[in-house]
Formats: C-alpha cells, structure tokens, sequence
C-alpha cells in the first residue's frame, strides 16, 4: 500500500487506521465510520517469529503504523489478553510473550513513533473480546439492536467481555478485563491451560481444543472409521483440522457432531452463568472456528440448555428465548476485531473532553 493510497483511504468514508494484535497475526486497515473495512487498505501477516521481547512487539506495530502517521493522531490497538481499565497497558500476552506482564504498549508506541518521526500520538489498547462485542454492536453486526451483548470469540482461544449501550447510544464497557474463556467449568479436568489453572472452558471450547479432541477420539473410537473425515478427507488421527470440522459439520457427520456436543455443554454451563448475571443480555458468537461451524453449533448449545434449562427463564417460552439471545456473528471473523477497533477509536474522536469512555 503506497502513501498516496493510505492518504485517499484516510478521507474516504471517514476512514481510520486500526489493527488488530492477535495470537497468531497482526491484521491492519482502514475502516470507516459505519464499521465497513475498506477491501483495498487491508493487511495480515503472521507475527514474527523473532518477535520475543516487548521491544520487539512494538517494533512490529510502530512499522505497521508507520505511513498513517502522517495523516493520523489516535490509534486503537486490538490486543489477545487483557488490558488495563484506561487502555494502556497489556496485564497479559500469553500467545506470544508468555513470560511478561503489564506492557505499557500504548506509550511505548507513542514515544517510538515520535523518536522517529517527531509527531505526537495517542494509541489505546482494547481487548480483542471487547472490540469483537463492539463489532457485532455496530451497523454491521448482528446485534446493532441490542442494548446488552457479550460476543463469545471461539477461535485459537476463547473469550469474551460484555458491553451495553448507554443512553446516547455510545457503547459502555461492563467490565475490560474480563476473560470468560478461563471460567472453570470443569473442576475435575487435569488438563492444565496456559493461564496456570484447569478446567476452563478455552481448553474444551476453541478451534484448537476441539480439533485436539476430535484427533484423540478418532484414534479411539470405531465411529471415526466411518466417518467423512475419514471416508472422503482420508485424515488419520492427528491430521484433522479446526477447518476439517467446520467442513463435517455441515454435513451432518455423525463423530464431528459427537466431538461438538462435548464443546457445547461447557458452553452451555458458561452461557447459564451469563445469563442468570445478565437476563437481558444477548450472546453472539464470533471467531473463524463458531463462524466456520456455524449454527450447527449454536443448535447443539441450545439443545443442552433446552436440557438444563435456565435460571429465571419459565420453561415454556424457553424455546423462544434460546433463539432470540444467541446468535451468530455477521462480521467476517478476519475483520472483526479491525471493525471494533473502529468504532472504540470513533468514540474516542466523539469524546474529545472525556478521553475514557463513559462507565470506565
């Protein structure tokens, strides 16, 4: 992208230059006002292998920043791990440095980019379940009619922070540094997580933990030998992907929707919780594993509290309730935390004399 094209960008729609720091990639763009992700701005790399200090963390993001500078002065940063309430510090980056905590990343920016180039910035720091929520919250998203919404992210990891709408519309943060994804739903699990406890519903519920189990499986059960993912893929177990399964799900397979019934009852366990705090509250489910799989799974979350049914909830408009409370998301997983970014930075530019947003 040359500096012409980042400029017409910058003007086109009201847009704006965010990224997103995930796991595994750094994804970067210009989004408009409304949320909608210009096509020709947008980027994603793989993180670095050599990145392994913060130093180098913010290396990477200053040279990603490094051309919307110039027609820039705020920033959002969408990070994978918890942040500070004032959005400038990362209390945690597991997925890449695992070692480390309390990143003052927003002013490490700041003063990187002014070292290089003498201009003066601002940056902040969401978490990536907040900015998912204010995504699917937004024009686009598939709860821009709700007032109360906690976006559930099923992806590398799982997650998930709970946002309402205020009375003028702008989106309030209930609570930032919530990480629903390392909620124990299962006291009797001796499968350590990468936060230091057991039993959370991350390492039953993720792309990547579910394909973990859909291999373990396939190596013990007689079911596995007839199944698409083997009859048709031909995967062996310890070859079968997160995309494997979205794929045999659409079909119906009989071990992939087995293998999902056992990621939908911690699910389930986690949504009764939220919705016995938040009664009003809609769940959506966002990320490249929920989106790939789709309804299939929101069917089998469903029917297990159809099963267990919910706190306060009277069991003959259960059905209804279920349907109307979870939903899938309809931003494109790859633009999700982009499009949050977006909307938290045009808040930002809507609040000039209040730089945190209202409820923080």
């Amino acid at each position: 992208m040359n500096k012409d094209c980042e400029k017409t960008m910058s003007e086109v729609n009201g847009g704006r230059f965010v990224v997103d720091l995930g796991g595994t990639r750094v994804r970067s763009g210009y989004v408009s006002a409304d949320g909608e992700v210009l096509a020709t701005s947008f980027r994603s790399e793989k993180i670095a292998p050599t990145v392994s200090t913060r130093r180098d963390l913010c290396d990477l993001l200053v040279e990603t920043m490094m051309g919307p500078v110039a027609g820039q002065e705020k920033f959002v940063v969408s990070v994978a791990g918890p942040v500070s309430p004032d959005h400038r510090v990362v209390r945690r980056y597991t997925n890449v440095l695992c070692g480390d905590a309390n990143i003052p990343l927003a002013e490490m920016i700041e003063q990187a980019v002014h070292h290089r180039t003498g201009k003066a910035v601002q940056v902040f720091v969401i978490k990536d379940a907040v900015a998912a929520t204010m995504a699917e919250m937004g024009p686009r998203g598939s709860a821009s009619d709700r007032s109360e919404v906690i976006a559930i992210i099923l992806g590398t990891g799982t997650g998930g922070a709970p946002c309402r709408r205020g009375a003028g519309n702008e989106v309030v943060l209930l609570d930032s540094l919530a990480d629903l994804g390392h909620y124990q739903v299962d006291v009797q699990s001796t499968e350590p997580c990468n936060c230091g406890s057991r039993g959370c519903v991350e390492r039953q519920t993720s792309g990547v933990a579910v394909a973990r189990s859909a291999n373990r499986r396939a190596s013990e059960a007689e079911l596995y030998g007839r199944s698409c993912l083997y009859a048709i893929l031909g995967r062996k177990p310890g070859e079968i992907t997160g995309e494997d399964i979205a794929w045999a799900a659409a079909q119906k397979d009989e071990f992939t929707l087995e293998v999902l019934r056992g990621a939908a009852r911690p699910l389930a366990v986690l949504l009764k919780c939220i919705f016995t705090s938040h009664p009003d509250i809609t769940v959506v489910f966002v990320g490249g594993f929920a989106l790939g799989v789709g309804e299939v799974l929101l069917d089998l979350v469903r029917g297990e509290l159809m099963e267990t049914g919910v706190p306060f909830i009277d069991r003959r408009n259960l059905e209804s309730f279920l349907q109307t409370a979870i939903l899938l998301g309809s931003v494109p997983s790859e633009e999700t935390n982009l499009v949050g970014a977006r909307l938290f930075l045009l808040q930002e530019e809507k609040c000039k004399e209040h730089p945190c947003l209202p409820g923080q």
